[in-house]
């Protein structure tokens, strides 16, 4: 069941290429939040996190319902809530519902996605000695993740299609992190939490302030800011 969040995981990315519809894209924010919820609770329940009488001792059994906590807040709580709902607010805002000014057509934005796509699950097929604790499928596909959301912030035109493109990268590499370590790496998914979590906000505050001085959200009409002594 876990291999099948993982899939849905990189499909996500799929309808975000094929699509203009930047409300699209948010509700696609929603939906990996979910998955990444599911595949980071199927995974611990697979090692037994939630049989807390195995534990030795309480102090342990704090450590891990720490872990669980932060698991909920992450993914739940900040990825499938707070930061889509802030980001549907300021779509509100701009009255920007589109980003129709893509380098290249979107047929072809998702023909190239899903070559990298493939290209993560070919990935996760190479057997190395030296990639024994990786989980191949969560690799390949955080790799495709992280690829994917770099490539469509250069072929991207509006500044929120953007910030999006910036918070699936991220979760991509959320889901690397499950992939290097067989234990939620808490402090360093913290710590890249808060720095999308404040990148974000930042954004999104400079987004409506690009909206009040320029006609459209486009990247381009940013050439036209210039600094006057």
């Amino acid at each position: 069941m876990e291999n099948i969040f993982i899939i849905l995981l990189g499909l996500t990315m799929l309808y975000i290429a094929s699509t203009s519809r930047l409300l699209g894209h948010i509700n696609m924010l929603i939906a990996q939040g979910i998955l990444l919820f599911l595949i980071c609770i199927g995974g611990l329940a697979g090692e037994e996190w939630f049989n807390f009488g195995v534990f030795s001792n309480t102090q342990e059994n704090l450590s891990h319902i720490l872990g669980i906590a932060f698991i909920i807040i992450e993914t739940l709580g900040v990825k499938s809530i707070i930061i889509p709902v802030f980001l549907k607010k300021v779509l509100n805002k701009t009255h920007t519902h589109r980003d129709s000014g893509a380098n290249i057509p979107h047929f072809y934005a998702l023909v190239i996605s899903s070559l990298i796509l493939f290209g993560g699950f070919m990935l996760a097929n190479v057997h190395m000695s030296s990639f024994k604790l990786v989980s191949p499928l969560i690799f390949g596909v955080s790799i495709s993740i992280i690829i994917t959301s770099l490539w469509m912030i250069t072929i991207k035109h509006t500044v929120l299609s953007n910030v999006i493109s910036f918070i699936t990268m991220e979760n991509g590499i959320f889901l690397l992190s499950l992939a290097i370590a067989k234990e939620m790496p808490i402090i360093v998914n913290l710590g890249v939490l808060l720095d999308i979590f404040i990148a974000v906000f930042i954004l999104g505050m400079l987004v409506l302030e690009i909206d009040d001085k320029f006609s459209d959200l486009e990247v381009s009409q940013l050439s036209d800011l210039k600094d006057y002594e």
